[in-house]
């Protein structure tokens, strides 16, 4: 059955740099100035899912940005995460010779979905995007999932959740604790996964909004400590990411943050 592709709810949150022209002698780069870069993201139904265009678009030229920061290995991190919560991807699209990201994602089913980018403009500071698309099926309302804050067996290992510290409007400690899933041993062997020792998403269950975190400080485990900035209280669903014997883990968690 042919998929119908709609396009809804752009949200950027971008840096550009100002201009300056340097003497012969080397000069510090100049500061970013704030403004919105654009991100052009064409969606095309596929045989498993869809194939992802995203273009980044200067703000004063309007030609699409070619040169990126490498951050925790990557010029891009793109999520996709179903309107559900139920599914979510962490993945890498290839920058093609015209400048455009591309990637094609394998769906487990027609509905909803929420793309999410972090990028870098060479120049320029951290930026965010979403936009949610539908492969068909009608957006629904919002959903809660229930809470979840149990440990959770992934890959032989168990990862527990301590959330007790985390309020809305601050940066406070979210900590995951590895341990062999049989022995109980604590799991010291973690390694870097794209230059940190875990990568985090959390997003509120409506999906208005996105955090990207990574620990402070290089860990091997059992600890793994971050700092999220939590904008606002409600529910939460966080992806937490490690690496170990060079295979990706990933466990998720859903949690209520409050106020302070």
């Amino acid at each position: 059955m042919a998929m119908l592709l709609a396009l809804v709810l752009a949200l950027t949150s971008e840096l550009c740099v100002t201009a300056s022209v340097a003497p012969a002698t080397s000069q510090a780069a100049p500061a970013p100035r704030f403004a919105t870069y654009p991100v052009d993201l064409r969606v095309t139904p596929t045989l498993a899912g869809v194939r992802l265009r995203l273009g980044i678009i200067h703000p004063r030229t309007g030609a699409v940005v070619r040169k990126f920061a490498i951050v925790h290995e990557r010029p891009l991190h793109l999520f996709v995460i179903s309107q559900g919560l139920e599914f979510f991807t962490h993945e890498h699209p290839l920058q093609q010779a015209d400048g455009v990201f591309m990637l094609d994602v394998t769906l487990p089913r027609q509905g909803p979905y929420m793309a999410i980018a972090a990028f870098l403009p060479e120049g320029g500071t951290a930026q965010i995007f979403q936009q949610a698309f539908t492969t068909g099926e009608p957006f629904a309302r919002d959903v809660k999932p229930p809470l979840d804050i149990a440990a959770k067996i992934v890959d032989g290992m168990r990862m527990s959740m301590d959330a007790s510290q985390l309020s809305a409007g601050s940066t406070r400690p979210l900590t995951f604790i590895i341990e062999d899933a049989a022995s109980g041993a604590a799991v010291t062997d973690l390694e870097p996964y794209l230059g940190a020792s875990a990568d985090l998403l959390l997003v509120p269950v409506d999906l208005t909004e996105a955090i990207h975190s990574h620990p402070a400080e290089a860990g091997t485990g059992p600890v793994v400590t971050l700092t999220p900035l939590v904008p606002r209280p409600g529910r939460y669903k966080a992806w937490v990411q490690i690496q170990r014997g060079g295979r990706v883990s990933t466990a998720a968690f859903v949690v209520d943050v409050p106020s302070k």
